[in-house]
């Protein structure tokens, strides 16, 4: 699992204040007191004695009282309180995938879910899982009798159920084209894991609302390739497999009653799809799916981008819920 670039934005608010000045107030002008001269010659003397007055009173008159003129100043302004930003923390581990066996009528379905259980391959699937991601509650993982064929997610129940009955569908389908028993037994169980993978795919992009692009069927088919082929031969034979049995049941649909609406690609469409991405997980390994294997030169160009591309995806999706003591055990 590759490590997320995850980007984090500080948006900071600056705060203003507008301070008001106050004006000065003026100050009043001195007035100047003309006298007439009539009788220049008559009032010299007056004048005179005026003036001397004057300058007297002058001296002992007191110093004219300022009005004091206080300053305006701006109102006090608070200081902005600051918000106390929480660091996020990482999402606390308060689940586990668990396998659940439910009950049956069929004996027969009984004793396929007997074998399934002391085979442990699932708990240990369970086990890995639990230790790789992070989850905020249980996820069951059930094999039950349905009373149909199919394997399949429950939004309600935030819950994998794969139906016994499926499990005998890919025994009778493969039994055509197998001859042993142990054959038949690791067809069955590599169809299973690769069944398993796909409704783990809707189950992560559930419960960790995942954003994608396309059908999510599609994007599901892409995340259980992409697991398998990182699992090593046995890993890609599943991948295979899975792919085998949609080519297989797609002969079983007639050609006039395909169901272009459904939100799956087409059983034929499904096969090609894997088939291309395990051979794009690395071409040189698998040089002889072109051909071979019936996938045309024409898409085979395009499958290592396809396949890096999708693995990117899951790599950048599933990241912030991988648990903190594995990304430091991969980043060593």
């Amino acid at each position: 699992m590759k490590k997320a670039l995850i980007l984090l934005f500080i948006v900071s608010f600056a705060l203003t204040g507008c301070f008001l000045k106050g004006d000065k107030p003026k100050e009043e002008d001195s007035g100047v007191v003309n006298v007439q001269q009539q009788e220049i010659e008559k009032l010299k003397n007056e004048i005179e004695a005026l003036k001397e007055n004057k300058d007297s009173d002058s001296a002992k008159a007191p110093a004219p009282v300022k009005e004091e003129v206080k300053e305006e100043t701006a109102p006090e302004v608070p200081a902005p309180v600051k918000e106390e930003v929480k660091e996020e923390t990482a999402l606390s581990d308060l689940g586990d995938f668990k396998i659940v066996y439910g009950e049956t009528q069929n004996p027969k379905y009984a004793g396929l879910n007997e074998l399934i259980k002391n085979s442990s391959v699932f708990e240990n699937i369970a086990s890995f899982l639990n230790l790789l991601l992070i989850l905020q509650k249980d996820f069951p993982i059930t094999f039950k009798e349905c009373g149909f064929v199919n394997a399949y997610y429950t939004l309600e129940g935030k819950e994998i159920v794969i139906c016994d009955e499926l499990l005998e569908d890919f025994s009778y389908n493969f039994a055509y084209f197998i001859n042993t028993e142990d054959e038949l037994d690791k067809a069955v169980t590599d169809a299973t894991f690769f069944i398993f993978f796909h409704e783990l795919g809707h189950g992560l992009i559930d419960i960790y609302n995942l954003t994608y692009s396309g059908r999510e069927e599609d994007v599901a088919d892409q995340l259980s390739t992409v697991v398998l082929a990182n699992l090593g031969e046995d890993g890609a034979r599943a991948a295979i497999t899975g792919a085998n049995m949609f080519y297989i049941t797609s002969s079983q649909i007639d050609a006039g009653s395909y169901p272009f609406w459904d939100e799956h690609s087409l059983n034929q469409q499904r096969y090609y799809n894997i088939l291309c991405w395990v051979y794009g997980s690395n071409p040189e390994k698998y040089n002889d799916f072109v051909g071979t294997y019936g996938l045309p030169e024409e898409r085979a160009v395009r499958c290592q981008r396809e396949y890096e591309k999708m693995s990117q995806f899951w790599d950048v999706a599933i990241d912030p819920y991988v648990k903190e003591e594995i990304k430091k055990e991969m980043n060593k």
